[in-house]
């Protein structure tokens, strides 16, 4: 029997040395906030309020952010470019307050933040919470309350950003440009280089009892007006 004992002892040790390291002993992938619903309510808030010089409790408390563990927004504000390392407001964030482009700039940064996500799945942010909960067992790390901060904190960045839009760009006074490769210059012309083909089937149908030169006459003025071209000379009917 103390035989027994000692090779149950050493399985027991061997096993300890060799199980599979669980999730919970590892360090989170993924920033998180543990106030995701605050992170939500400022994220709306941010396009409504004047651009801070800096992010602090101050400004938190002011926007009516008063606990504590709000703070812990701004760490994932850093993650997606929104916030720098002083917690100042980012080009990025400038972009992100106006209205009609905020939505398409943040969803580059959370491709680029949680790419794992994206490389598992076409549209991560509309997967089910069973299939987020295992992407996220897989691949990030943390006891099930954080990964669950985690998991919240990705679907509240997701709410805020459209990711079926190209983002539009700004110049540098901050007005928005174009995105077509034909976008219109100084002169108000299109360059038309690099424009795709058009091809235009038009049905006509002609008026009867018209003699030839009507019928030219027609279909010169479609050429002018549609196609551009100028009328060449005509032969007398």
């Amino acid at each position: 029997m103390p035989m027994k004992k000692n090779v149950a002892a050493t399985k027991d040790a061997a096993f300890m040395k060799h199980k599979p390291r669980l999730k919970a002993d590892t360090e989170p992938k993924f920033p998180y906030t543990t106030k995701p619903a605050s992170l939500r309510k400022l994220l709306k808030y941010i396009p409504q309020k004047p651009k801070p010089p800096k992010f602090d409790m101050d400004l938190l408390r002011s926007w009516g952010f008063s606990d504590a563990n709000d703070h812990s927004i701004l760490r994932v504000l850093k993650a997606v470019n929104l916030l720098n390392d002083k917690n100042e407001p980012t080009d990025l964030y400038s972009q992100f307050m106006r209205i009609e482009a905020g939505a398409r700039v943040l969803a580059p940064e959370i491709r680029r933040v949680y790419a794992p996500m994206f490389q598992a799945s076409h549209t991560p942010y509309s997967e089910s919470s069973e299939k987020l909960q295992n992407l996220f067992n897989i691949h990030s790390g943390g006891g099930e309350r954080t990964l669950d901060q985690q998991i919240q904190t990705f679907k509240a960045l997701c709410e805020n950003a459209a990711f079926d839009q190209a983002p539009l760009s700004l110049d540098t006074t901050g007005n928005q440009a174009s995105q077509s490769s034909g976008a219109t210059g100084s002169t108000g012309s299109a360059d038309t280089s690099s424009a795709p083909a058009v091809h235009i089937n038009l049905h006509i149908h002609l008026p009867e009892n018209k003699s030839r030169r009507d019928y030219e006459d027609i279909i010169e003025d479609i050429g002018r007006h549609i196609f551009g071209r100028s009328g060449g000379n005509r032969r007398d009917s």
